[in-house]
């Protein structure tokens, strides 16, 4: 190839196909082609140049999309849409897309008048060519009619496909954009009922779209037309004969439209599946730590491969139906001619090679609607149930006062508060009642992940409505500081959605500013840099910027990151630590300069000195003067407050501090519990600690702040990697790891390929047999009988061979499709987090849905059709050469330039494929991190810029496909005039020799027209596969990650363990060095420490100083880059992965409940007994709970614990911990979002269950880990201290002593 490159680079201007810039922003070629430039598709005949001459084409090298196939102007050909009736919406699809492309209906019938015309001109020259005298100039006359007939079939063909292809990039890009902008309308039911799964699901159901209104919308009318139009000509050509075989076909439209509906059904069924299995797929990758955390990546293993089976089993059923669709289709077409040619004789007609070629030229274009009405009829049927699921979708449930209406022109959507009374900063509620349940009425089962569960822990009979605040009235005052306090579970967060529009108003009156700002939580954090998410959306103002920065202490963390501010952030802000996720999340409110801030526990994950920091600076300080609304668990605070709502059992109880005292409510009391029971020695109660760890206050701006243009700091602050394309020719080995994926490679081409050989010889066989019939060869004439006896035979084996070929070729790939998902979904599951962090989980949940969706439905028949194709061209090679040998002359010439044509196309055609396959990647994340995030966005009112964000990147995709199906047609075009040229020699040369066989004459013409199209459809096809063969290319390269501690590898030999190991629960920390990637600085460095069996450790520091790491270092989570630790004596690196980690306990700082029961949460392996959970339900005070449930133990939990409350999530966190009663139970952060009602409940469990484990508890709440055997501080990923609280409080110069002087001089100085 690289000769014929060279040798071919000589023969062209190369420089008129180079760009000096890149063509990325230019207009699309095509606006400003001429008409011939058009119809040949020579205006994108440089793109083609340049990636064959210069290498893989880059997303640089694609010009800009037409401005009518942008999703914007796409948009708004939806503006008119009806929903009111079942089927509106299609309806409304078909009225307004398909009448807006009117050429594509034009051009559909000039290649219906010529697909009749053709068989027209073929009789005539048959029978021309049969007289004795003959004009030869007439003869010339008519092979150039029919060189012109089937070059202008073909040329209306592809103009037909190409405007097809406007069409439905103009659909899939408006419905996109529907369904995308929907998700900013769902209210809390339909939020439920429409998980990102199914919403993922509603965009594969676009590719329905676009494969009915590329061609098939029109093909189910036109179809039936063409085929009776060409009947009518059979019945002239041959007489009545021909009505038998307009009966066979009218006979098996019925079959195949059966086989078709039952083919569409499992296909339903098999979608309804396949949303269950990306709803878990995308469940497994949001809580893949927590599952490594706990050894439980099997669970979510083992339920998604059940929710496989299942779809394997329909779609089983769904290729058997398949298989009898083809076999239908294919046999008909051998049936008709064998039907029509015996009664034919049986009349007592002789067959001529006149009426026997035209009729199988009629015959041969009788095929492509005979074939094709069956799938454009099969797309319809698959149309119908994905649109009322889009139908379903769109006329779903919204939110109570939508800030647009759904078909609004988004280019100008107003986005300010609706129904909503606009103040100058007071925020009101006058007599609210609120229902999670968007006013259905009380229900038991819960809407939103973000509600408040109302079931107290003491309580003993259920209440009626749960997360309903009913009849309540709240104030918080313009310019000043309120703050909502309360126990878990008591209508905080119900409070805080009612403030900005996220629960459903019952009745009342809400009244707030037009611009709020809002911090969930849990944070929410986009794919971008760190600036990127704190500005989100705003201007760059550097110096608020940096005022920002330092008020959320965010500078010191700064200077550790790679990029600084530019460092990549992973989705849900993976590389980050709790703490600094919340500060971010502040930062951003911070930034907005709204008018009001609405603060739901931004202090919960932080240190009480960044906690104070922000208090002072940020909340009582940048924010001053703004009416502030702050939900915290942190009550130090509370004297500093303005106004005070306690929230109880969804009632409000406000006022000042020391009206809510007179009111009984004492706070004292509860501070009371803060109070650290350790008392230094030496401490001088007047002096206060340097807050910052005595460093300068605020950083200069200059070492804080990020140059964007510095090459070094941009990319060191990358953390997602590029996704993989693979550049030139899909490897041979990627075909043969599929195949082999099925079953022997040797069974496949000797049995699968060769009955498809064979099958195509006796069809093909049976034509070169009537020819024989027609001129009589054998003599004596042994009679018409024997004639057709024998061409019986052909087609009855033809017959036999067409089912068991289908048959054993989709049995292989069956058996491919299995292994590669499972393959796959073991290799994700078992990944290290490096990979998480460095994949959005859209880009994975990509290759679950789109990829494997491409294996599933659609590779068995495209390798059906490759393998039929290919075997047609050769068949019909071998007959034209064997009846005219001169012809190899023509074909020799036209070979080469098809074989330059062709490698010209598929070097590009390959690199826009798989460039359009990466493209969907970022078109999935944005919708996954959109639906994690819209109750912020719609907060900050930023869902125009998300829309635009989607829009952009869409286009993108558009653009490729765009491209990818122009050069497409630019090779078709090439390849039909090729063709047509055949189908010219063919006629000339058979003129010039007809009188010795006229049967060869009508053989050699008709296998010649039958060319025109194959040539076409296997190049084509040999893309497709291509296409498909990525996605198994990009499953593989997914397949092929290492597996987390190098258990994959040869070299792996795990050290054995007891099945009590470990037995004492010693930890020794060895010189232990950790990097998060081999590029950054370590986030422990030379970390030495030794703990003895059943001690007590507490572990803080700084948000960000490196606590976390030393738990997740203890499981593994992340290998040491140097040292080594030690559990029992044994190096932790030497054990399997599962056994470690199922031997530890860990209640993480955010509970993670997956989707199940109760008992499938707690004991998801079925290892203990009823009695045994009950009792650990008990010890945590949530067996009254569950007791109250409907199913008790096998009560159904939704994904994430939907209605159940943080507190009551973590506790059953406690509970798993309980029951599996590990020597090492260690406590990241467990109690900071809780009141100190739920955390006085853990500690007290944990201190009477734990006594005989080695317990290590990462806290910021320093009463928390007081009363521990040993502190242990962490610093910028060093030890600075680790000895008993006593000795540490005793010394005023440590750091331990300087984080509890500024805890507990906070609470003094402001009672």
């Amino acid at each position: 190839m690289n000769f014929l490159r060279s040798r071919l680079a000589s023969y062209f201007k190369l420089t008129d196909y180079q760009d000096v810039n890149d063509s990325f922003s230019k207009e699309c070629p095509e606006n400003n082609a001429s008409l011939i430039s058009k119809i040949t598709f020579q205006w994108i005949q440089k793109l083609l140049f340049k990636g064959y001459f210069h290498g893989p084409l880059q997303l640089d090298d694609i010009s800009d999309l037409p401005d009518s196939l942008k999703t914007s102007h796409s948009f708004n050909l939806l503006k008119g849409m009806s929903l009111d009736s079942k089927y509106s919406f299609l309806l409304y699809v078909y009225k307004t897309f398909g009448l807006e492309h009117k050429s594509v209906i034009v051009f559909k019938i000039i290649s219906l008048v010529f697909s009749i015309l053709t068989p027209i001109i073929l009789n005539l020259f048959l029978t021309f060519v049969s007289q004795a005298n003959k004009n030869i100039y007439q003869g010339w006359g008519y092979c150039l009619g029919l060189f012109f007939s089937a070059m202008i079939l073909s040329v209306s063909l592809q103009q037909a496909n190409w405007r097809g292809l406007r069409l439905v990039l103009q659909i899939r890009g408006s419905l996109s954009t529907l369904i995308f902008k929907k998700m900013f309308l769902l209210s809390n039911t339909a939020k439920r009922k429409f998980k990102f799964g199914s919403i993922v699901n509603l965009m594969l159901d676009c590719d329905f779209f676009q494969l009915y209104f590329w061609s098939s919308y029109l093909d189910i009318i036109l179809f039936p037309i063409e085929i009776i139009s060409l009947i009518i000509l059979l019945c002239f050509v041959i007489g009545p004969s021909g009505l038998i075989g307009f009966v066979i076909m009218g006979l098996s439209i019925p079959a195949t439209t059966l086989s078709s509906s039952k083919m569409t059904k499992f296909l339903r069924l098999s979608m309804a599946e396949n949303d269950n299995r990306i709803d878990l797929i995308s469940e497994l990758i949001g809580g893949i730590r927590f599952l490594k955390q706990f050894g439980w990546e099997s669970v979510f293993t083992n339920k998604i491969q059940d929710v496989r089976a299942k779809q394997l089993k329909i779609l089983y059923t769904r290729i058997l139906f398949w298989i009898l669709n083809q076999m239908i289709v294919q046999s008909t077409n051998a049936l008709v001619l064998l039907s029509t040619f015996s009664v034919y004789i049986l009349l007592g007609n002789e067959l001529s090679a006149s009426v026997a070629f035209t009729a199988l030229t009629i015959f041969v274009n009788l095929r492509k609607p005979m074939e094709n009405f069956p799938s454009a009829l099969q797309s319809l049927l698959g149309l119908i149930p994905c649109s009322q699921r889009m139908r379903d979708y769109f006329t779903a449930e919204e939110i109570q006062n939508p800030p647009f209406n759904l078909l609004d022109q988004h280019q100008s959507l107003d986005f300010s508060l609706k129904k909503v009374d606009i103040t100058n900063g007071d925020v009101e509620i006058e007599n609210g009642s609120f229902d999670w349940e968007d006013g259905a009425g009380q229900k038991m089962e819960k809407t939103s992940s973000e509600s408040d569960n109302l079931l107290e822990m003491s309580s003993q009979e259920p209440k009626k409505s749960n997360n309903v605040l009913s009849n309540i009235s709240f104030n918080a005052p313009k310019g000043k500081l309120t703050i909502i306090c309360g126990q878990v579970g008591s209508g905080k967060t119900s409070l805080v959605s009612a403030l900005i529009g996220e629960i459903y108003k019952v009745d009342g009156r809400i009244s707030k500013p037009e611009s709020m700002a809002f911090t969930p939580q849990q944070a929410f954090l986009v794919s971008a840099s760190l600036r990127e998410n704190i500005l989100f959306g705003k201007p760059y103002d550097k110096e608020r910027y940096a005022q920002v920065i330092y008020a959320c202490s965010l500078d010191t963390d700064l200077l550790q990151l790679p990029g600084k501010d530019l460092t990549e952030i992973g989705e849900r802000g993976i590389n980050l630590s709790g703490g600094q996720k919340q500060r971010i999340s502040l930062a951003r409110a911070l930034y907005s300069d709204a008018e009001c801030f609405i603060l739901d526990e931004p202090l919960s994950a932080v240190d009480p000195e960044v906690g104070k920091h922000l208090f002072d600076h940020c909340i009582q300080g940048m924010m001053q003067g703004k009416t502030r609304i702050l939900v915290t668990h942190q009550l130090q605070f509370i004297p500093s407050a303005d106004h005070i709502v306690v929230v109880q059992d969804g009632n409000l109880i406000q006022g000042t501090y020391s009206q809510l005292q007179q009111l009984g409510i004492d706070f004292e009391s509860i501070m009371k519990t803060k109070k650290l029971n350790i008392e230094p020695e030496n401490q001088d109660q007047g002096k206060k600690p340097d807050l910052l760890n005595n460093e300068s206050k605020q950083a200069s701006i200059e070492s804080i702040i990020s140059d964007e243009n510095d090459p070094d700091i941009v990319e060191k602050s990358k953390l997602l990697v590029k996704e993989d394309r693979n550049e030139g020719s899909v490897s041979l080995s990627v075909y043969l790891e599929y195949l082999s994926a099925g079953g022997p490679l040797w069974f496949f081409f000797t049995f699968v390929v060769g009955l498809y050989l064979l099958s195509q010889v006796l069809f093909q066989g049976s034509e070169y047999w009537i020819s024989i019939w027609t001129q009589r060869v054998i003599q004596p004439d042994p009679g018409n009988k024997f004639y057709l006896l024998i061409y019986l035979y052909f087609i009855g084996g033809f017959i036999v061979l067409l089912g068991l070929r289908y048959f054993l070729l989709s049995r292989h790939t069956f058996k491919s499709t299995a292994n590669l998902h499972n393959e796959l979904l073991n290799s994700v599951a078992y990944a290290s987090c490096q990979f998480f962090d460095q994949n959005p989980s859209g880009r994975i949940i990509n290759r679950f849905s789109r990829d494997v969706s491409d294996i599933d439905y659609s590779l068995t028949e495209m390798l059906s059709s490759f393998i039929y194709l290919n075997c047609s061209v050769l068949v019909s090679l071998v007959i034209m050469v064997f009846l005219n040998p001169f012809i190899v002359i023509p074909f020799f010439v036209l070979s080469i330039i098809y074989f330059i044509i062709q490698r010209i196309y598929v070097e590009s055609s390959r690199e826009l494929k798989r460039m359009e396959s990466i493209a969907r990647s970022p078109v999935y994340n944005t919708f996954a991190e959109t639906f994690n995030g819209v109750t912020t966005i719609r907060a900050f009112s930023q869902q125009q810029r998300f829309i635009t964000d989607l829009e952009s990147r869409l286009n993108i995709a558009l653009r490729l496909i765009f491209y990818s199906y122009s050069i497409h047609r630019w090779c078709e075009v090439r390849m039909e005039v090729l063709a047509s040229v055949i189908v010219f020699f063919s006629s000339i040369f058979t003129l010039y020799n007809s009188s010795t066989n006229a049967g060869a004459t009508g053989l050699a013409i008709t296998t010649a027209l039958s060319l025109t199209g194959l040539l076409n459809r296997t190049i084509k096809n040999f893309t497709d596969i291509e296409l498909k063969m990525n996605s198994v290319e990009r499953l593989k390269s997914y397949i092929d990650t290492p597996r987390e501690g190098g258990e994959d590898q040869p070299t792996f030999n795990p050290k054995a363990i007891g099945n009590n190991w470990p037995q004492s629960g010693s930890i020794e920390y060895r010189n232990v060095e950790i990097r998060y990637r081999a590029d950054l600085e370590p986030s422990l460095s030379d970390i030495s420490f030794s703990i003895k069996n059943n001690e007590k450790i507490g572990i803080v520091g700084r948000t960000g100083a490196g606590k976390s790491t030393i738990g997740v270092s203890l499981l593994r989570m992340v290998e040491t880059t140097k040292g080594s630790i030690f559990i029992d004596g044994v190096d932790i690196s030497k054990i399997r992965l599962h056994d470690l980690r199922s031997r530890l306990g860990i209640i993480p700082q955010d509970p993670f409940i997956f989707s199940g029961t109760i008992r499938a949460n707690l004991d998801p392996y079925e290892q203990y007994t009823d009695q045994e959970i009950w009792e650990a339900l008990e010890k945590v005070q949530m067996n009254t709970v569950v007791q109250n449930m409907s199913d008790k133990l096998n009560s159904a939990i939704s994904v994430n614990g939907e209605g159940l409350s943080v507190g009551q999530k973590q506790l059953l966190c406690l509970a798993r911990a309980l029951l599996r009663n590990s020597k090492i139970v260690l406590m990241d952060e467990a109690t900071a979002s809780l009141d100190y009602e739920t955390d006085y409940i853990i500690k007290q469990t944990v201190k009477n269950n734990f006594q005989n484990s080695t317990v290590l508890t990462i806290a910021h709440r320093l009463d928390t880990i007081i009363d521990s055997d040993k502190i242990l501080v962490i610093d910028k990923g060093q030890m600075v201290e680790f000895d008993s609280p006593q000795n540490l409080v005793n010394n005023p110069n440590s750091r331990f002593a300087q984080i509890v002087n500024s805890q507990t001089s906070f609470l003094y100085n402001n009672k």
